[in-house]
């Protein structure tokens, strides 16, 4: 391998610059290397710049070329000479991880260009359709394809986060890492919370020849509202009293002793009765809390008091599950992912300790959460156990996917237990910073290419890789269902066909003159309304 450039002087421990006749391959983001005690070095390059300008009057005439003024008077042009700064990564061991020499490479050092096995050895923990591994795409800066693999293990152990401005392609990416979960290579059990419908189009996964192998077939199920039941006797007092809003202590004190009270299956009549039970005197205590299970408990349709989605259906390996909440309102999509997230954590733990319970799940989970602002910031009703399970899932096998375009509203405490990040384009100043504070992995030399990602490209970082990289996102198997809308072809669509509509009714009106005029006057009105 030929070397690319030549060191020309430290700058501190971690970055040196080099200097490079190569103008196109050296982008921002490249990896390149120097070779320490037989060891390579990855680096990547941060910054570059010219190492020789022409003078400024060589500029004064736009429509010539400065270097066809320096071949007319028999001067070489050596403009052609670039300065790298690049910054010192290290070198991957298996077992130290990522070593930083905190030697940096002496003037004269040459500097070579990462090989895509180098790149591949150093950088991913797993190779290309490999066991546990997901293939997001591709390193951004390489007109060649150099593979971006991510460790599904620890992207389902220990939570990821995509974080993105409006139509950045977050959806799409998301929508490629379910593929990659449900591919025979991991056979992931999945759930998505899907509030804008945006991935029912991952059906088209149960007929793709690339999802199968063996006797292993993808299983896809898309819940409707009407088939997303939470039966109310399968709730516990905690989960009773998080989804009703403003109980005083009173009023908590009355409805933990009207539960205890409650047989084993009851309904929200029962419930009421019981408050009655433990309140003869009809206070003003059990009129509020009884107005309170019938406005939150009674008035809301996915909690009924006979049908229940139970966790078994959800949750299986091979399997992926969304429930479409775009129907529902914030508050029944908040209390639907506390009760339910509550649940699959509790299952999780009963099965890891060996504990009594009516659900079990003997595998681990993984849940995709989409616009987790609505589900993870302090004021949500679903805060609590999604931190819960943000701190402590890890260890009972919940793992947690939050997707969100407006990271500053999301908990900090919540989003920095995301292990593995993927950030796409944020313009948005109060993200960006919140993306500073909350995302130690990235270096704020990426960072500071937020603003210029276009879509499809992110910056990933985390335990799932052992270092930052920029990646341009690979294209899905199942079209993307959260397209956006064509606003003037629909507009050109909707006044054609008014057109025509118009035409066939001036057609028909000599008829129905001729009927208008055999009819009185307000009936031939009404008919002509009617038409």
């Amino acid at each position: 391998m030929r070397p690319v450039g030549t060191v020309r002087s430290p700058e501190g421990t971690n970055e040196f610059t080099f200097v490079t006749p190569d103008d196109r391959k050296l982008k921002t983001g490249e990896f390149v290397y120097y070779v320490l005690d037989g060891k390579k070095i990855m680096c990547r390059v941060v910054k570059r710049k010219p190492l020789r300008t022409y003078p400024d009057s060589f500029l004064s005439s736009p429509h010539i070329h400065p270097s066809k003024i320096l071949r007319a008077v028999g001067i070489e042009d050596e403009t052609q000479l670039f300065e790298i700064r690049a910054c010192i990564m290290g070198y991957y061991d298996e077992k130290l991880g990522f070593v930083n020499p905190r030697i940096p490479p002496p003037p004269g050092e040459p500097v070579y260009l990462a090989e895509e096995d180098v790149i591949q050895k150093t950088l991913m923990k797993k190779k290309i359709n490999e066991k546990g591994s997901l293939h997001i795409g591709y390193l951004l800066n390489r007109d060649e394809d150099v593979p971006v693999v991510l460790d599904a293990s620890l992207i389902a152990s220990e939570h990821l986060c995509i974080l993105a401005s409006t139509g950045s392609g977050k959806s799409y990416l998301s929508g490629v890492i379910v593929e990659e979960f449900m591919k025979p290579y991991n056979r992931a059990s999945l759930l998505v919370l899907d509030p804008h419908g945006e991935y029912h189009t991952l059906k088209e996964i149960e007929g793709i020849e690339d999802f199968r192998e063996g006797n292993y077939r993808p299983r896809v199920r898309i819940f409707g509202k009407g088939e997303i039941k939470i039966r109310l006797c399968e709730l516990d007092y905690s989960e009773i009293t998080g989804i009703l809003p403003g109980l005083s202590d009173k009023m908590e004190a009355m409805l933990k002793n009207a539960y205890e009270i409650l047989p084993e299956k009851f309904t929200s009549e029962d419930l009421i009765n019981a408050v009655l039970e433990v309140d003869s005197e009809r206070s003003y205590t059990s009129k509020a809390l009884i107005w309170r299970i019938k406005r939150y408990i009674q008035g809301m349709d996915i909690i009924d008091d006979y049908v229940h989605l139970e966790l078994k259906d959800l949750l299986r390996p091979g399997q992926l599950s969304v429930l479409q909440l775009y129907e529902m309102s914030d508050l029944e999509q908040q209390v639907l992912a506390s009760v339910l997230l509550n649940r699959i954590l509790n299952a999780r733990i009963a099965t890891e300790k060996g504990k009594e319970s009516n659900e079990k799940i003997e595998y681990p989970v993984f849940i995709v959460v989409e616009e987790a602002h609505r589900f993870a910031s302090r004021e949500s009703r679903s805060y609590e156990v999604m931190r819960t399970i943000l701190s402590e899932g890890r260890k009972f096998g919940v793992g947690v996917c939050l997707i969100s375009q407006r990271p500053s509203k999301i908990d900090s405490d919540v989003l920095s237990q995301c292990m593995t990040q993927i950030v796409m384009r944020i313009v948005n100043p109060a993200d960006q910073e919140n993306v500073r504070c909350s995302v130690e992995s990235i270096g704020r030399d990426l960072l500071d290419e937020l603003p210029g990602l276009t879509k499809g490209q992110a910056i990933v970082a985390g335990v799932a890789i052992n270092a930052p990289v920029m990646v341009r996102v690979r294209e899905r198997y199942t079209p993307h269902g959260g397209v956006s809308r064509d606003a003037p072809s629909e507009w050109q669509k909707w006044l054609s066909l008014n057109e025509e509509f118009e035409e066939i009714k001036a057609e028909a009106k000599p008829a129905t003159r001729a009927k208008r005029s055999l009819i009185k006057p307000k009936t031939a009105r009404l008919f002509w309304d009617e038409e």
